[in-house]
């Protein structure tokens, strides 16, 4: 009975072994992309880049307080 119990772990072991691997290899495919792709690709980082430049040309950001209607007037104490 022992023999059958090791014989049957084996097997199962071997089993649980090659599922875990079967994944890994059946399903690479690689894809090549088209010209029309590669160009459309390159006018999106472009136009990425291009709004990048701009805002950083545009100066420092204007610092705003969303709390200024909210604040009394004259309360420029710090109390915590």
């Amino acid at each position: 009975m022992t023999e059958r119990m090791k014989r049957f772990a084996i097997v199962t072991m071997i089993i649980a072994l090659t599922m875990v691997a079967y994944p890994q290899q059946g399903n690479a495919q690689i894809t090549e992309r088209t010209d029309k792709e590669k160009k459309a690709d390159a006018a999106i980082e472009k136009a990425y880049e291009d709004t990048v430049k701009r805002e950083k040309s545009s100066g420092p950001a204007v610092k705003s307080d969303p709390w200024q209607t909210i604040r009394p007037a004259g309360s420029d104490n710090t109390k915590h």
